[in-house]
Parts: structure tokens; sequence; C-alpha cells
């Protein structure tokens, strides 16, 4: 990473993206929870619970607790999605509010890295699967593309283009048109497509 990626201050990027995917996830009928994701391994029941268990594991990094499995079934959560992220956005929020958290190194299963750096992948993460259920829910009118484009850096740095696949779960960059939205153009970049 960049100094000036592990120097800039991502939080407000976070809470932002966190912001986004809980507007989502209130419109988000019974009916639709079976319905595909362009992530493709994850319906949108799944994929609701991957990304609190996501958000949660954001802030459990930073007070290094137990990391634990992330939750990947489509099984409704006893308080229902929207209390569940609600719960993990509260906990993540706080996790983080410590400034000289930023420049704390923090371990993840995969890599050591500085706390700026994990809040924008987690930022990042969030911002890519609301992508992936305002598709499935027929929502990507609300997707903010002021925060994709602020994003979109984190991205190319993140993911680069090379290698894909194997160890970097992420397909080959989508070619998009250069005037698609920035939403539209951050999810290409992580190899998604529309369903």
């Amino acid at each position: 990473m960049t100094d000036a990626t592990v120097t800039t201050d991502p939080r407000p990027l976070f809470e932002r993206a966190l912001d986004q995917a809980a507007v989502l996830i209130a419109e988000i009928s019974d009916d639709q929870l079976s319905l595909p994701t362009p992530c493709t391994e994850f319906d949108v029941a799944a994929l609701l619970n991957h990304l609190t268990g996501a958000v949660r594991r954001c802030g459990d990094a930073v007070e290094e607790t137990d990391l634990g499995e992330l939750l990947e079934t489509s099984e409704v959560p006893e308080e229902g999605f929207l209390a569940a992220f609600a719960s993990a956005q509260a906990a993540a929020r706080a996790a983080w509010d410590d400034d000289a958290l930023l420049s704390k190194e923090v371990t993840l299963p995969w890599a050591t890295l500085p706390g700026a750096v994990v809040v924008q992948m987690y930022a990042l993460e969030t911002v890519l699967h609301s992508w992936d259920l305002a598709v499935a829910t027929g929502q990507e009118r609300k997707l903010d593309d002021t925060l994709a484009e602020q994003v979109i850096p984190i991205a190319h740095e993140m993911l680069p283009a090379e290698p894909r696949g194997g160890e970097m779960p992420f397909e080959a960059i989508v070619p998009v048109p250069e005037d698609a939205r920035a939403v539209d153009r951050l999810a290409a970049n992580s190899g998604r497509t529309k369903i």
C-alpha cells in the first residue's frame, strides 16, 4: 500500500459504505432472499449474512478478538437481517473510534496491515457487496456514485489486474463503457457482471 493510502483516514468512507448498505438491506423483502446475486456463490440471504459477518470482523480485527468463521448460510438471523447488520455496523464504528488505531498493525488471517488499510479493505468489500445486493434486488438507483468514485482507487490498488483467480478470489476485469456509472466500473474492476 502507498503512504497516501496508509495516512488517509478511511473511516468516513467506511461509514458511508455502511450507511448505504443499511439503506439497501432495509428494503429487501422476504421473497427476495432466495434470489441469485452477482457474487455467484451467494443468494441474497447468504450474502446478507456474509456482509454482516465481514463488518463484524472489521471491528473484531482491531479489538484482537477471535475473528471466527464468516456465516455462510441463508438462514435468517433470529433478530432479522437489518437488526443483525445494524449491530455489526455499530460495533465496527465503535471499535475504530480511536485515531491511533489507523497506524496500528492489525493481524488478519491472511496478512498484517496498518489499521487504515484494514478499514479501506472493508469499505471496499461493503461497497462491492452493496452493488451485488442492489443488482439482485432492483435497487441500483440507490447506489452512490460519489462513494464508488472514492473507492475505485482503493480497488485498483488492492485488486490488481493480475493475477486473478486461485488465491485472488476475483474474476478478470470486465470491460465496461467509459461512460458507465462509477458503481458499475467498480464492480467490473472486481470481475463482476450483472445477472
